[in-house]
């Protein structure tokens, strides 16, 4: 765990405070929501994922920016599985494996980073032999001190194939994303069309060209992916950098070569990412203390009124009521924001089952086009391996449509709220099921349906059938025609009995075909629709829970003030010393409210910068 910074400490110190405060007054709903925002300066990992196509340099670049050979890279070493590099005062890995029973937890094992190819790489571990889940390596470096963690992730052949598609599915969680191209080519249209999809789940991406080394047109590359970018839409800032040249600037302490490599520019972006996940995590803070402060100061400040100007009590329990209608208002079952909700995750639930359902009937149209092209029998291994990554991409695709409108909803119903910490509440973030693709099985027992002897057997009647016909004929027609001529008329009907089975038994196939895979996207349709319906259902009671908690905390406060109030008219001989003390609690809350506010000022957003040129 990283040291907080001094902003950290500040946040710290208010939240004990605050804590205590609620703790005076009994309030355990304050208490408990006081702690939860403090796991936001407890855990200060900021993720960021490097993702690309396969051989893009995206261990390079890990191991450049971190000036050490962390990730292994070799012409013939691709990454296999994740590889996690966090800060550590002293250098090592740990190794996190699959559990023989999923239910249970997984494993792990330490390993030394001269380890680390025989764990991580596709030569050192093919096809995850190992079971690997992820690698998480430790490093010392002042990049990672203040809590960046850099995830390498494999490329695997292909931005659509499986392996990726279950990386990308956590990509809400990351802070920002780096997505890598080298300068050899523009980018691809699978590229941008994957591009859009990390934005969608990561609105923080960058765009960074690599081997400008080895490509001396990088410029006009890097001008024309630009422009492919701008035209798809997608505004992001653009990097371009030379692993090479920034090894051997370390490597020579040459700052001018370091410069040249365009690793300055991206280090600052990286820091940048770092300060506005703090900057984030303190204005959370703040809106958390800030609702619990004013939450204690409405109590005590009506019990403070009601004492030292009892005239101003029925004009306060009369405001105090009506505030609390409205709470109760919000309260409500029939609350607008209730009705929001529910509407909202209705609207989504049909654009996200017909979104996928439009997805799923145009991977299907593209497979039955591309069985009525070939045998399937002969080339079905490679078929199902593009079906299955297909889906997987298009699930992908569908679930970050799915993240971007639950956000839109949550802002929506938040609006609703006159409360500052309803800014605070997200929906929790849910794994794209990808991996539903993977578990689906296929029925492909007709590509072992052996159909040469019934083409040889309809070739050898047919052929018979031939001969006969013409010896008869020729029987009747009383002509000498040789016997070989007979002999030839059976062999032409003969190969072309053998041409019509054959070609009958490839239609028949293609049918089978086309029906497995048929069966196979229904059964997705049906698998992967659920699991998007309860992951829905899965985010609506946690916002509803969410929201329903602040109303709940709001009308206790509301309800306690009422009573102090009236409290203080019934009780005219009040005590002075209560007086006193309320009037050290009110200026304690007060000083409190303060801090909370400075914290909110330190997250005052940027400006997001537009693609480099």
């Amino acid at each position: 765990m990283q040291e907080p910074s001094g902003g950290g400490h500040i946040a710290l110190d208010t939240l004990d405070l605050a804590v205590k405060g609620a703790k005076a007054y009994g309030r355990d709903d304050l208490v408990q929501r006081l702690t939860d925002a403090r796991r936001l300066l407890s855990e200060p990992d900021v993720t960021v994922y490097v993702v690309g196509e396969f051989k893009q340099g995206k261990s390079s670049l890990i191991n450049a920016l971190l000036t050490a050979k962390i990730c292994p890279v070799d012409d013939d070493i691709a990454t296999a599985v994740p590889t996690v590099v966090r800060y550590a005062p002293e250098s090592g890995a740990l190794a996190t494996y699959e559990p023989a029973d999923p239910s249970s937890p997984p494993w792990t094992e330490r390993i030394s980073l001269e380890d680390l190819p025989t764990h991580v790489s596709e030569a050192g571990n093919p096809g995850n032999l190992r079971k690997l889940r992820s690698v998480t390596a430790s490093i010392s470096r002042q990049l990672l001190s203040g809590g960046l963690v850099l995830v390498d992730t494999p490329g695997v052949g292909g931005l659509g194939s499986l392996h990726n598609a279950v990386t990308v599915s956590s990509l809400p969680r990351a802070h920002a994303v780096l997505f890598l191209s080298d300068a050899s080519q523009e980018l691809t249209g699978a590229e941008l069309r994957f591009l859009r999809t990390v934005k969608e789940l990561c609105p923080t991406v960058f765009f960074v060209l690599t081997k400008i080394d080895l490509y001396p047109q990088w410029r006009r590359i890097l001008e024309l992916n630009a422009g492919h970018l701008e035209a798809c839409g997608i505004t992001i800032d653009a990097v371009a950098v030379s692993s090479e040249l920034r090894t051997v600037a370390a490597r020579s302490a040459d700052q001018e070569m370091n410069v040249e490599s365009g690793f300055p520019q991206l280090v600052k972006r990286l820091q940048g990412v770092v300060g506005d996940a703090e900057r984030s995590a303190l204005n959370a803070v703040g809106l958390h203390v800030g609702s619990a402060v004013g939450q204690l100061h409405a109590a005590l400040r009506a019990r403070r009124t009601a004492l030292a100007h009892p005239e101003q009590s029925a004009a306060l329990i009369e405001e105090l009521g009506r505030v609390n209608d409205r709470v109760d208002a919000l309260r409500s079952q029939s609350a607008k924001w209730q009705q929001l909700l529910f509407d909202g995750f209705a609207d989504i639930s049909s654009d996200v089952d017909y979104d996928l359902r439009a997805r799923s009937r145009g991977v299907l149209h593209e497979a039955e086009e591309a069985i009525e092209e070939g045998d399937p029998a002969k080339n079905w291994a490679e078929f199902e391996k593009w079906l299955r990554q297909r889906l997987a991409n298009e699930t992908l695709e569908n679930y970050a449509t799915f993240v971007k409108q639950a956000r839109g909803l949550a802002t929506r119903v938040a609006e609703h709220f006159e409360l500052a910490e309803s800014q605070a509440v997200l929906p929790r973030e849910v794994q794209a099921p990808v991996t539903v693709v993977e578990a689906i099985d296929i029925d492909a027992s007709f590509t072992g349906t052996k159909a040469r002897g019934a083409t040889g057997m309809a070739a050898f009647q047919k052929a018979y059938s031939g001969f006969l016909m013409f010896s008869m004929l020729t029987k009747m027609a009383a002509l000498a025609i040789p016997t070989p001529f007979g002999v030839a008329a059976g062999l032409l009907m003969g190969r072309s009995g053998f041409l019509d089975e054959r070609k009958r038994q490839l239609e028949k196939r293609r049918g089978l075909a086309k029906t497995a895979v048929r069966r196979f996207v229904d059964e997705f349709n049906l698998q992967v629709g659920k699991d998007s319906r309860d992951a829905m259902r899965t985010v609506q009671r946690e916002l509803r829970d969410a929201y329903g908690a602040r109303v709940e905390e709001l009308q206790r406060s509301l309800t306690e003030a009422l009573a102090n109030a009236k409290k203080a008219v019934v009780d005219d001989d009040a005590e002075a010393a209560e007086l006193k003390r309320l009037e050290a609690d009110i200026e304690a809350l007060e000083v409190l409210d303060r801090r909370a506010g400075e914290l909110t000022l330190r997250s005052a957003p940027k400006p997001v910068p537009a693609v480099t040129r």
